[in-house]
């Protein structure tokens, strides 16, 4: 009788870590049954001549930050899921997009963050690793690499 109440204990305790760590499971939803369905792709926008994730998490999917020279440049989270920019100077053309490189999985709208002057950082939280990544711009135009707050910048 104990080795059957052993058996049913271990079964079910790994039967829960198993369910514990289904990625698929923790980013679906339940239908009707019970059953995991995938979650929803995103609804996407076009403005300024590109397409990006909006709607849900990405609210209206565009976010701006204003320079000291009047340039508006402008963040979307591309149908790559990954950080795309483009920006407007006050006389002169729009810029063409650019990838800000990487290879993420953004879930929502991208924020800006510790703006001091023209230099900021952007961040947005990336699916896979459950964290916040950011980028930082300092005040000439210059990216520095992906970081999250868990690991130390140097």
């Amino acid at each position: 009788m104990n080795r059957i109440r052993t058996a049913v204990v271990a079964l079910a305790a790994v039967a829960t870590l198993g369910l514990a760590s289904s990625p698929a499971l923790a980013q679906s939803q339940g239908d009707d049954r019970g059953q995991a369905q995938p979650a929803p792709r995103p609804k996407s926008c076009n403005a300024s001549g590109g397409t990006f994730f909006c709607g849900g998490d990405y609210g209206d999917g565009k976010t701006y930050v204003t320079l000291s020279d009047g340039t508006k440049q402008l963040f979307v989270i591309g149908t790559d899921f990954n950080v795309w920019t483009t920006w407007f100077p006050p006389k002169g053309a729009q810029a063409a997009w650019m990838s800000l490189g990487g290879d993420h999985d953004f879930a929502n709208k991208v924020k800006i963050v510790n703006k001091k002057g023209n230099a900021f950082s952007i961040g947005s939280r990336s699916f896979t690793i459950g964290a916040d990544l950011f980028r930082d711009r300092d005040a000439g135009g210059n990216w520095g690499g992906w970081w999250t707050k868990a690991v130390p910048r140097g």
